[in-house]
């Protein structure tokens, strides 16, 4: 008879098991069941003299194993619930222990016969099992109408699996245990990488693997060309060996491969060396450093104390955290996250575009050289309402209010700052400069002021059509600004924002922004590649320039955005060879005549670049490059038609004026 030990019974226990076979039915999902863990372990410990059976898929069971958990383990070959339920009924189990929490698993263990069914009364289960846990929910939400009312009913409340679990140990009067992973490896395994890898026993510098797949689905795939860039860094930086580990599907076979082609070094490609999952575990076991997607291969590395800088998009970090202190968490913290979704369906994919190469390079530097500053990075930084309607990034918070600048109220009376509203800018609008000291650094940096007061009527109609909303101008440049920045175009850093509003319209609204650090508009300033006598060195700077800036604004029209004012004053180029947008209030996303504002926007950016510095054949090879073609069809011949036209109905319009054309030098 199974004896349980009295020293760890729990006053929340309902179950009393002292028969000898306990059914333990593991989730699917490798990662989860990786979870389990700690509530396995607990069960153990708690019911040394039971029998216990693990039941699982293959894969979970190669993963686990070997387990120090269980007595036995039975493979679930089929998901058939009556094929399955006629062969645990062959086993005579006393008890069902349900991680699983299909409605399919429970109804098995009933129509086994099994006594005691503990689990999670959820997908419709509740009346199978004969234990019942509830997890827990968020508030319901309440819908109401005139002649009807009623209550939705609540998600689920985020919260770690790791704990999920182990409430059903604790449930059965289980003592918790440590919430560390755990997973063990097999001798024979390690020798068995070696004789199928040996070039990743002995690396001369550090050993890194990257997990870019994902079987939940693409939505939480970060972009093979940036784990190849992380890559190139990594190597150039640590001299290190970089393996690409991917599921054995086609799908991910062909991630691999786009990593492999678009990197500049030669990775390891483990579609192309299949390893079992035991020689897997032996391999993440030597790992330096594991970079990976929210997905299963991350649990390996943290249940065997590897290094991990985990990139989080479409999903809450919350299901899956395990307080882990050598993991670095990437956030994406852009609007639309966490979905949940497998699948992406907005027009970009925001939540893993905003996870640059820089932050996942400078988590990775921080592990390998031991120096682990924070445990979660967030893609973006986190506005906090200090007062009705005033955001601001918590960073600047002190330097903002030592400035006299807490509300919406004190921004449209803050004087003290350099005037720089020009005569031709609207009466509503207004432009200020001036520094924000940060005591506790002793240091301090320029930003700009936006202030829009009492915006006329018929000018926030015709926004409401452009922008397909109704929110204020300075929200409208914030919003922009989040979204460029989180698909890759640069744009200034914005610290602060708020609006009021009355029952319609925008009465007043504001943005800060920070100075761009180390650039200039191009109208003032263009490389130094242009200056002075021609040479052939300075040639290939130049073409490298035009090359570069084609590239920033074929990006910039890919994410469907157009900009009113594409000029070259509205391009900034910095030290850095990056390029930023500003003036971003003049932004939009055309629904309609897409193709006409891409063309007005091509032909501001010709029609700004002076003639006496661009040649018509730096001109083409602009073209060439935004067009992604190394010869001219006919349709780019039209375009092109079009972009002059409006070029030089641009300049008529200018010399009406009295006004110089720059691109006619």
């Amino acid at each position: 008879m199974c004896k349980s030990n009295p020293e760890s019974q729990s006053p929340r226990r309902k179950s009393q098991i002292t028969e000898d076979e306990i059914l333990v039915w593991l989730p699917s999902p490798m990662g989860d069941a990786i979870l389990c863990t700690p509530a396995l372990r607990a069960i153990r410990e708690h019911f040394k003299s039971c029998k216990i059976t693990f039941f699982a898929t293959g894969v979970v069971r190669n993963v686990l194993s070997p387990c120090s958990f269980n007595d036995k383990w039975l493979e679930q070959k089929e998901n058939n619930p009556f094929a399955i339920a006629k062969k645990l009924k062959e086993h005579k189990f006393t008890h069902a222990i349900l991680f699983k929490n299909s409605f399919a698993s429970a109804l098995a263990v009933y129509l086994a016969g099994i006594p005691s069914r503990i689990g999670y009364a959820r997908q419709w289960r509740g009346l199978l099992l004969t234990e019942k846990l509830y997890p827990q929910r968020l508030p319901p939400r309440r819908f109401s109408g005139q002649k009807r009312s009623r209550v939705g009913r609540g998600k689920f409340k985020s919260a770690s699996m790791v704990e999920y679990y182990l409430a059903i140990a604790l449930w059965l009067g289980c003592k918790k245990t440590e919430r560390n992973l755990e997973l063990l490896i097999e001798p024979q395994e390690k020798q068995r990488l070696s004789d199928k890898l040996p070039q990743a026993l002995n690396p001369d510098g550090p050993l890194v693997v990257i997990v870019p797949g994902g079987a939940f689905g693409p939505s939480k795939c970060w972009e093979s060309i940036r784990f190849a860039q992380t890559a190139n860094r990594l190597i150039n930086n640590y001299n290190a060996t970089v393996v690409i580990s991917v599921a054995p599907e086609t799908s991910e076979k062909q991630i691999a491969k786009e990593i492999c082609n678009s990197s500049k070094h030669k990775l390891i490609n483990l579609a192309e060396t299949p390893l079992s999952p035991g020689e897997l575990k032996a391999l993440f076991s030597i790992a330096d450093l594991v970079i990976s997607n929210d997905t299963g291969p991350r649990h390996i590395a943290i249940a065997l104390g590897r290094k991990v800088v985990t990139l989080f998009g479409p999903n809450d970090p919350a299901w899956t955290n395990t307080d882990y202190e050598n993991e670095i968490q990437i956030i994406s913290n852009v609007h639309c996250a966490p979905c949940s979704k497998p699948k992406c369906n907005k027009s970009e994919h925001l939540c893993m575009e905003a996870i640059s190469v820089e932050m996942v390079c400078e988590a990775a530097k921080e592990l390998l050289e031991n120096n682990r500053k924070q445990a979660t990075v967030l893609s973006q930084k986190e506005f906090i309402e200090t007062s009705n309607s005033f955001f601001i990034d918590r960073e600047y918070q002190t330097a903002l209010s030592e400035s006299g600048l807490t509300s919406i109220e004190e921004v449209f009376s803050f004087d003290a700052a350099k005037n720089l509203t020009k005569s031709n800018l609207a009466s509503y609008r207004s432009r200020l400069q001036f520094e924000i000291h940060f005591s506790e650094r002793a240091s301090s940096t320029t930003v700009f002021m936006k202030r829009y007061d009492q915006p006329p009527v018929f000018v926030q109609l015709r926004n409401w059509l452009s922008h397909h909303n109704r929110r204020s101008d300075a929200f409208r440049e914030f919003d922009a600004a989040d979204r460029l920045t989180a698909t890759g175009i640069n744009t200034p850093k914005v610290i602060s924002y708020g609006e009021q509003r009355n029952a319609l319209f925008e009465t007043r609204s504001f943005v800060i922004s920070e100075k761009i650090p180390d650039a200039e508009s191009l109208e003032r300033k263009l490389p130094d590649c242009f200056d002075g006598p021609t040479t052939i060195e300075k040639l290939k700077l130049r073409r490298n320039f035009i090359v570069q800036s084609a590239t920033f604004i074929k990006k910039f029209h890919e994410t469907n955005y157009r900009h009113r004012d594409l000029y070259l004053s509205h391009i900034f180029y910095g030290e850095s060879g990056k390029f930023y947008l500003i003036d971003l209030a003049r932004v939009f996303r055309p629904i309609l005549m897409r193709k006409r504002f891409q063309i007005k926007d091509i032909a501001q950016v010709y029609y700004s670049s002076p003639g006496k510095n661009f040649s018509k054949t730096d001109r083409m090879r602009f073209y060439m490059t935004y067009a992604g073609q190394t010869r001219l069809r006919r349709k780019d011949k039209a375009f092109i038609r079009k972009v002059i036209n409006k070029a030089e109905q641009m300049a008529r319009h200018d010399i009406k004026h009295g006004r110089a054309v720059p691109f006619a030098g």
